[in-house]
């Protein structure tokens, strides 16, 4: 019959790779869509709540280009 030390000592490798796993949960937290557009194509968050995409649209007098507007995917 095993010891308790020698069953942790022969369980510790799998608590650590546990433990390594956990700590970059973090790290895969993904931030919420801005909702000005910044580039053609990034995800943006529509008033309303839906996500959309930015897309070029003419831009009004004196206004100097790129204009962007978020609109709805589907």
């Amino acid at each position: 019959m095993r010891s308790a030390g020698h069953r942790l000592r022969a369980a510790a490798p799998r608590i650590a790779l546990a433990l390594a796993l956990c700590a970059g949960c973090d790290a895969a937290v993904v931030p919420a869509p801005p909702a000005a557009c910044a580039q053609v194509g990034q995800q943006c968050q529509l008033p309303d709540g839906p996500l959309g995409v930015c897309q070029q649209i003419a831009c009004a007098a004196a206004v100097t280009p790129p204009c962007l507007r978020c609109t709805s995917q589907h």
